[in-house]
């Protein structure tokens, strides 16, 4: 999957995405990208942290090495849908697409954020008022580092497993997790518990669409 073909699959717009989003179909998006870890067990927070997202259905685009281990144990493929929640479920078989779609390697996040400036623009609201997180739940490179750093500028919500090397710093730490909102829209949630976080991330996606009136 990509910005383009995924656009194309939808008829050449993004309006029957956006109309999914706007009657709740699909409550929102999540990022989930970044590394295979061991850890916390290989890929394991990952994997229960998709499995958590799309129950509460919200829709899952991933890249990097966790697109591999999401499509190892068979969330990327459509029959996945039947682990999704009513309202996803329904809108995967209705479309035969998976709950959770691959956007490849690591060298493919970038096309995550092509997508997020293509739906805000579609919508006409600024990237931070999508109803749209991150997750780099194991990362382990300096790559995904600055892949989340990317997502941060761009004033989305990002969780970390485990915490970056800020918390030698409480200032640092401050700015990153707390004040950043005000900044870019965008903040730091370090949790290891998979329910915990998508809990915190759906909230996340609530607020955005409460704002939105949607």
């Amino acid at each position: 999957v990509s910005e383009l073909n995924l656009k194309a699959f939808l008829g050449g717009s993004w309006e029957p995405l956006l109309d999914l989003i706007k009657s709740g179909a699909v409550k929102g998006i999540a990022g989930v990208v970044g590394c295979s870890s061991l850890a916390d067990g290989h890929d394991t927070l990952t994997a229960s942290l998709t499995r958590e997202l799309i129950q509460r259905d919200i829709l899952v685009l991933t890249g990097g090495c966790t697109s591999g281990g999401l499509a190892n144990i068979g969330l990327t493929s459509p029959e996945a849908a039947e682990l999704a929640g009513d309202s996803l479920k329904s809108v995967c078989k209705k479309l035969n697409i998976p709950p959770v779609l691959n956007f490849g390697s690591c060298l493919a996040i970038g096309r995550l954020e092509l997508v997020a400036v293509e739906l805000s623009e579609a919508l006409g609201v600024d990237i931070p008022q999508l109803p749209l997180v991150l997750s780099a739940a194991q990362w382990l490179e300096e790559q995904a580092l600055a892949a989340g750093a990317f997502g941060l500028a761009l004033g989305l919500p990002l969780h970390l497993g485990l915490p970056p090397f800020i918390t030698g710093s409480s200032l640092v730490t401050k700015v990153l997790t707390e004040d950043m909102k005000a900044l870019t829209g965008g903040q730091v949630i370090v949790s290891s518990d998979a329910v915990e976080t998508a809990g915190i991330l759906e909230q996340i996606i609530e607020e955005k669409r409460k704002a939105l009136n949607i």
